[in-house]
């Protein structure tokens, strides 16, 4: 989702901007932003990139969002995608993204999101979801660096290579690797401390290697 919020961001100053203010704006290394811009790039948003002591970045003035860019399916399936993740992350609600899209198609988006209320009704502990928004952060910055963290859980700490949040029918779960892949159940992580250990092997994806998992609840 920080890809979306860069590109807003971009369009919404008009004006060239630097890396290391990125990097300070959304709380990530310079790296990450990096990243995130060379993945906008790949998609097709034409980033400028100037050199020299007046440089920056920005996005070509000639470009614009097309409001009709997007199917019906695909516009439908994002808002659905924005509405469910604002619920699992808290950071999330705070971007305003929907909003966003709103601006850009104010009767599209409200005729979604009406129907969506309707039928789709999300019920979750909203304070356990705000308590645990530092946890998350700390994981992400560890995928973003390929570092390990230590996760305390009800009676143990668990240092472990954070790969990738797995959503479950019985809740989300941390997918990750320390000698063995794992999943953790992120109701059972009360705190998360990033290490200075990083991981340079090769990983098996989630996918690829969902029948072999140790699952963990609790101890």
């Amino acid at each position: 989702m920080r890809l979306l919020e860069i590109l807003f961001y971009l369009l919404k100053i008009n004006s060239k901007t630097t890396i290391k203010n990125l990097a300070e704006m959304f709380n990530v290394c310079e790296k990450t932003i990096q990243r995130d811009l060379d993945k906008l790039s790949l998609l097709g948003i034409p980033i400028i990139s100037y050199r020299g002591v007046n440089g920056g970045i920005e996005i070509d003035k000639n470009y614009i969002i097309a409001k009709y860019i997007l199917t019906d399916n695909d516009y439908k399936d994002l808002i659905l995608s924005l509405y469910i993740s604002q619920h699992i992350k808290p950071d999330l609600k705070k971007t305003d993204l929907i909003e966003k899209f709103r601006l850009v198609d104010s009767d599209r988006c409200n005729k979604i999101l009406e129907k969506l209320k309707e039928i789709f009704i999300i019920d979750l502990d909203e304070d356990q979801s705000i308590d645990k928004k530092d946890i998350y952060k700390v994981i992400e910055d560890a995928i973003d660096d390929k570092s390990f963290v230590k996760l305390q859980l009800e009676n143990t700490i668990m240092e472990v290579f954070p790969i990738s949040y797995v959503l479950k029918k019985e809740g989300l779960y941390l997918y990750c690797y320390d000698e063995e892949y794992k999943l953790v159940l992120m109701n059972m992580v009360f705190d998360a401390l990033k290490c200075d250990r990083y991981y340079t092997g090769s990983i098996i994806k989630y996918n690829d290697n969902k029948s072999k998992l140790k699952i963990i609840y609790n101890f």
